[in-house]
C-alpha cells in the first residue's frame, strides 16, 4: 500500500528535478504517471487531466469539472476544474490552462503529452512567448521500485504464477484459445473476495498462442484456434491494484520434435546467459548484447523479433529498456523482464518470460514457475475438462470463426 508520505516524497523529487533542469513548471499529463503521484484512478477518454508543478509551490490539478470532486481525494495539490470538452471560449481546459501557466517561460511537458494538446497549447496567444521541452521526469523517479511498490508487484506476480498454472492444469490437446482466455475470471474472482480491488487499475489476461501462430508474438489467433502440436507460448499479464507483472512459458501437448528441443534449449540458454549478467550497475545494452551475439551464433538470426527484456511497474512496459542501443543502467531495486524469444514461422515460437527485481549484487525471480523443458510437457488426457471444453464450443458456436483468416486478426501493438 502506497502512503500519502510516499506520494509527498514523489512530488519533491519531481519537484527537484524541475529545478535541477531550470525549468518554471512541469506539466503532468499521463495517466500512470498521474497515478504515480497521486493514487488517483481516472480514465481520461477525450477530457485530458494535468497536473501542473512547480520547483517551490503546491501542485496543481486541472480537471474536467465532472472529476473535481473526485480528484480532490489526491493526497497533494489543489484542484481547479474547466468546464467541458467541448465547451464555449474561456471555459475549455486549454484556456485554464494557459491562465496557470502563463507566468511560466520554461515549460517541461512529458513526451507522452499528445501532438493536438501540445499544439493548441502553442497558438494560444498567452503562450507565445514560452519554451516547451518534451522531457521523462517522472519516469525517471518510477524507473527505481520503493519498498511498497516492490511488494505490490511481488502480489501481481504472485497472480501472474497462478494465471501459468492456471492454463497448464487445464490446458489439452483441442483446447480452444476461447478457453484459455476465460480462467483469468477465476483470479479476478480471487481478487475481489480479498476486498482490495480498484477496476480500473486492475486487468487480467491468461491467454495461449498455438503453434504455428505463437511464432507472432503480437498477433492475434482466432478464439477458435486450437491448441495442437508444437510450441505453444503461453501468457499470464496482470495490473492488480496498479502494479503489473509478466510470467510466460512455452510448452507443449504432446512430445516435442529433436528439433523442437533444440530450438527449446537454445531459448533456455539465451535466458540464462541474460539472468547470469543481471545485477547493479550493469549496463542494460550489454544484456542484450550478449543474448543476441549467442543467438546468432547458434544460427537464429532471422528469428529474431525483439528485445531481451523491458521494465515492469505501472506498466507492463517501460524502462529500463533491455536492449541494443539502450542508454539505461540497472540499479538495485528496477524490476525487469527477462524474455529473449526465438521465432520460426513454420514451426511456432520459443520464449519463456519472468518478471525480475534487480539486486545490487545479482537479481530475484518474482515469478517462480517450472522452466525445464520436462515440465513444459503436458500429456494428461484430461477427459472432463475435454467433453466440457467441446461443450463450450458447441454452445459458443466457434465454428463460424474458424471461417475468417488469421490475417483479419492480426494485432500489430508492439
Amino acid at each position: 500500500m502506497i502512503t500519502n508520505r510516499e506520494y509527498l516524497k514523489r512530488l519533491i523529487s519531481l519537484q527537484k528535478l524541475i529545478s535541477d533542469n531550470d525549468l518554471d513548471c512541469f506539466i503532468v499529463s499521463s495517466q500512470e504517471n498521474i497515478y504515480y503521484l497521486t493514487g488517483a484512478t481516472y480514465k481520461p477518454l477525450e477530457r485530458p487531466f494535468f497536473i501542473i508543478v512547480r520547483p517551490s509551490e503546491e501542485p496543481i490539478f486541472l480537471v474536467p469539472k465532472l472529476e473535481e470532486q473526485h480528484m480532490m481525494k489526491a493526497a497533494i495539490g489543489k484542484t481547479i476544474s474547466y468546464w467541458e470538452f467541448p465547451a464555449p471560449e474561456g471555459l475549455n481546459w486549454y484556456d485554464k490552462l494557459a491562465e496557470i501557466i502563463r507566468n511560466c517561460k520554461k515549460i517541461g511537458i512529458e513526451p507522452s503529452l499528445p501532438v493536438q494538446h501540445k499544439n493548441i497549447l502553442l497558438k494560444n496567444s498567452f503562450l507565445k512567448d514560452i519554451r516547451m521541452t518534451s522531457m521523462p521526469l517522472v519516469e525517471k523517479l518510477r524507473i527505481i521500485k520503493s519498498p511498497p511498490e516492490i511488494e505490490m508487484i511481488k502480489i501481481a506476480s504472485n497472480y501472474a504464477v497462478k494465471g501459468m498454472k492456471l492454463i497448464f492444469d487445464n490446458a489439452y490437446f483441442g483446447a480452444s484459445v476461447l478457453e484459455m482466455f476465460s480462467l483469468s475470471k477465476d483470479l479476478q474472482i480471487e481478487v475481489i473476495k480479498k476486498g482490495n480491488f480498484t477496476p480500473l487499475d486492475t486487468e487480467f489476461l491468461t491467454a495461449c498462442w498455438p503453434a504455428p501462430f505463437s511464432a507472432l508474438p503480437h498477433g492475434i489467433p482466432k478464439i477458435s484456434d486450437k491448441l495442437k502440436d508444437g510450441p505453444i507460448v503461453g501468457m499470464s499479464f496482470h495490473r492488480i491494484n496498479g502494479y503489473a507483472a509478466e510470467c510466460e512459458r512455452t510448452f507443449f501437448l504432446k512430445d516435442p520434435t529433436n528439433e523442437e528441443k533444440e530450438f527449446f534449449e537454445i531459448m533456455i540458454t539465451a535466458r540464462e546467459k541474460a539472468l547470469s549478467e543481471i545485477r547493479a550497475d550493469v549496463y542494460a545494452t550489454n544484456i542484450d548484447n550478449i543474448v543476441s551475439d549467442y543467438l546468432k551464433d547458434m544460427g537464429m538470426k532471422k528469428y529474431l523479433l525483439h528485445r531481451t527484456g523491458h521494465g515492469i511497474g505501472l506498466g507492463n512496459h517501460e524502462a529500463p529498456w533491455i536492449a541494443e542501443g539502450s542508454s539505461d543502467i540497472l540499479k538495485e531495486n528496477m524490476v525487469i523482464s527477462i524474455e529473449p524469444g526465438i521465432y520460426i514461422p513454420e514451426i511456432g515460437g520459443f520464449r519463456h518470460s519472468d518478471t525480475v527485481l534487480v539486486k545490487k549484487n545479482g537479481y530475484e525471480i518474482l515469478t517462480n514457475f517450472p522452466t525445464d523443458l520436462k515440465s513444459m510437457i503436458i500429456t494428461k488426457k484430461r477427459l472432463l475438462k475435454k467433453v466440457k471444453g467441446k461443450m463450450v464450443q458447441k454452445v459458443l458456436n466457434l465454428h463460424k470463426y474458424e471461417k475468417t483468416t488469421v490475417d483479419n486478426n492480426l494485432d500489430t501493438n508492439i
